[in-house]
C-alpha cells in the first residue's frame, strides 16, 4: 500500500472511530496506537480535521468529534 492510501485509510478509521463510538476522546498518542502512523503525521490528520470542524481539540489537548450533525 503506497502512502497516500495508508493515510486514506488511517483517516477513515480515525474519523469511524469517532462516529461509531459518541464521545470518544483521544491523544495523539492513542490516534497513533489506532491508525499505525508516527505520532507526527497523526497528529497533522488530526490537525486537519479540526480545520474541517469534524474534530475539536479540547484545552486538555483530547481531540474529540464536534457535533454528532455536522458530518
Amino acid at each position: 500500500m503506497d502512502a497516500g492510501a495508508r493515510v486514506a485509510d488511517a483517516v477513515q478509521r480515525l474519523k469511524g472511530v469517532f462516529v461509531e463510538i459518541p464521545g470518544t476522546r483521544l491523544t495523539v498518542a492513542d490516534a497513533s496506537r489506532l491508525s499505525g502512523l508516527d505520532r507526527p503525521v497523526c497528529q497533522l490528520i488530526l490537525m486537519a480535521l479540526e480545520d474541517v470542524h469534524f474534530l475539536t481539540r479540547g484545552r486538555d489537548g483530547l481531540y474529540l468529534r464536534s457535533t454528532i450533525d455536522s458530518h
